[in-house]
């Protein structure tokens, strides 16, 4: 099991911001829950992020599959 630091999953995320990050994690239930490692570090674990961008991209599949292109 490995825990991703806020740097490391902005980076894996697509190079996003802390912002971000920030609005993904409070907009998106779905989004796995941060890890309270001490006092002002929190983390994520890898396991939950990869099934999390798995899910989005298996919906993303999914909807071009519906596409009628002209």
């Amino acid at each position: 099991m490995k825990i991703l630091r806020k740097k490391a999953v902005c980076e894996k995320l697509g190079d996003i911001n802390e912002t971000t990050l920030w609005r993904i994690s409070r907009g998106d239930p779905s989004f796995p829950v941060s890890i309270q490692l001490n006092k002002r570090v929190v983390g994520w674990l890898e396991h939950e992020l990869d099934a999390w961008l798995e899910q989005k991209a298996a919906a993303a599949r999914a909807a071009n599959n519906n596409v009628v292109y002209p």
